[in-house]
């Protein structure tokens, strides 16, 4: 396949503009923060595996209300069913904060604002993590705290480069 010249007096499309370093070392920052939430999601599950017998005789005493034919055999499958769910959602998530993070280097600003949001809800998560020691009762909650905090350092990191005055004109020249 061959590419035919452009009409005589046609105009080449501009190039995109090169992203700027700032936006670069974001762009991984980020990186880092769907990989931590990735840990905090499996330290998070581990955490509360002991717990799914007490979780199952709660749900089996409210269903049995409804329900007489209810056994803590189908309690005990809802709740492992409940955690297979929740790991799969999480994951669903970090794949689409993924695909984000791609539109973000791209130069996409509505990636950015988005980024944004989500980034300084992660700060205040850390923050809460940090003053939350008390809560820790094992290697896997420990686990999910630091990775909430390395999180919360990270989203902050990556929101402030992302709008240094170099990223915000790459960002501003994307939208033409």
């Amino acid at each position: 396949m061959t590419n035919l010249p452009r009409p005589v007096g046609a105009v080449p499309p501009p190039a995109p503009p090169p992203m700027p370093v700032d936006v670069g070392t974001s762009r991984q920052l980020w990186w880092g923060v769907v990989g931590f939430g990735v840990v905090q999601l499996v330290a998070s599950v581990i955490a509360a595996l002991p717990q799914r017998h007490s979780f199952a005789k709660q749900v089996f005493e409210q269903a049995r209300a409804q329900d007489p034919q209810v056994t803590l055999a189908s309690a005990e499958l809802m709740v492992t069913l409940v955690y297979v769910v929740v790991v799969f959602l999480g994951l669903a998530v970090a794949g689409l904060a993924l695909l984000i993070v791609h539109q973000f280097a791209r130069g996409k600003l509505w990636a950015r604002t988005m980024l944004t949001i989500v980034g300084a809800w992660l700060v205040v998560i850390g923050v809460g993590a940090l003053f939350a020691f008390n809560s820790v009762t094992g290697t896997a909650s420990l686990v999910a705290g630091g990775a909430a905090i390395v999180q919360a350092v990270l989203a902050g990191g990556a929101i402030y480069l992302s709008h240094r005055p170099e990223s915000t004109a790459y960002f501003q020249m994307s939208r033409r």
